[in-house]
């Protein structure tokens, strides 16, 4: 959860800052204000709760490197007390973080051991307080490993995805559900999230709905390269496999979901692609911007914008907000690592600040 639930609305009248009556159709910069972080804290996720913002940060240069901080409505900034049991949950960098108002679930990650791997820790609390819960190497790493991607909270509870070995080619989805204080892995030979000769499954990110789950990457079949989702309705059970609309090879990079209407984001023949899901059809953002997006780039997750499906992203040495045309930010410089909204503010983390703008909704 690179970030997640993220929606935008904005007024074109609002944006055109810089842009006089002289030029009424030129797309309007965005403009944003810095939110001062306590030192040293560089924001890596941001998760909605209500009216407040948690801000996954990392300390360099301190004992506990993964902090926790609580943005209220009314701009005070409150740090969550953050308490790792190992030594690798003391340098764990966050991946990702689901919350709601009672439950708060997160996936931190530190590169270690002779073969580089990472290992994962698993956060566990609320917005008043996260502890570390260890787990067995086995129950994320070991001769099977493969990844974790994002938490997310369902009707059914909390649930974690990510990668395992196939027994016979690649790597499944695989979900993990608490079992008392351990995490297991579920059973997904036979469902949509298991990985076959004729249909190799490449997931890449995942968020809550109202009531289930959606991840996001891409598919590789028959040698052609396919965007792909897969949808749980309710909890993280009885998978379904979607095809994304697409005119060549592509990948769906990032996604957020507000109830039941989700927003992917990715790339189709090396360019920015946005896809809406609404009921349940996902459909292809026309008039999307023409902006190179590589295979491996980390795309936040989209929002919207005037109705349309949209992205803040990098374009070159700028960061922009693209939907039917490209707006560019005024503030944030340097890579975009996260978005989120909550009510008519809009907000954007870079490497090493956070910024804000206040949109009319």
């Amino acid at each position: 959860m690179r970030f997640r639930s993220a929606v935008l609305v904005v007024v074109a009248a609002f944006l055109l800052g810089g842009c006089g009556p002289d030029h009424p159709d030129e797309p309007g910069a965005v403009r944003f204000t810095e939110v001062k972080l306590p030192p040293g804290a560089k924001p890596m996720v941001l998760t909605p709760v209500g009216d407040t913002l948690l801000i996954g940060v990392r300390r360099d240069g301190q004992k506990v490197v993964p902090g926790l901080l609580r943005l209220a409505g009314d701009g005070k900034l409150t740090d969550v007390p953050v308490k790792p049991a190992e030594l690798y949950g003391e340098e764990a960098l966050w991946y990702s973080i689901a919350a709601d108002a009672t439950h708060l679930v997160g996936i931190g990650g530190k590169t270690g051991g002779a073969h580089g791997n990472v290992r994962w820790s698993i956060w566990d609390g609320t917005d008043a307080g996260v502890a570390q819960k260890v787990q067995p190497i086995t129950t994320f790493g070991g001769y099977g490993g493969g990844n974790l991607l994002d938490a997310v909270l369902t009707s059914a509870g909390p649930a974690l995805i990510g990668t395992w070995q196939n027994p016979t080619v690649g790597l499944d989805i695989m979900v993990w559900v608490p079992d008392g204080k351990y995490w297991a892995r579920q059973p997904v030979a036979g469902t949509a999230l298991e990985n076959k000769k004729e249909s190799l499954k490449f997931p890449l990110a995942a968020t809550s709905t109202d009531t289930g789950a959606v991840v996001v990457g891409w598919e590789l079949s028959a040698g052609r390269q396919h965007p792909a989702v897969w949808q749980s309705a309710t909890g993280v059970t009885n998978w379904k496999m979607t095809r994304l609309p697409a005119d060549g090879a592509g990948a769906a990079l990032s996604v957020s979901c507000m109830g039941p209407t989700c927003t992917a984001a990715g790339w189709v023949n090396g360019n920015l692609a946005l896809w809406t899901l609404s009921g349940e059809t996902w459909t292809r953002a026309k008039d999307v911007p023409s902006i190179p997006v590589a295979e491996n780039t980390d795309l936040p997750s989209p929002i919207t914008a005037e109705g349309h499906p949209a992205e803040v992203l990098n374009k070159g040495k700028k960061v922009v907000l693209a939907e039917t045309t490209t707006h560019e930010v005024n503030g944030p410089t340097g890579k975009v690592v996260a978005t989120a909204r909550i009510g008519e503010t809009l907000y954007v983390a870079t490497e090493n600040k956070l910024w804000r703008a206040d949109v009319p909704a």
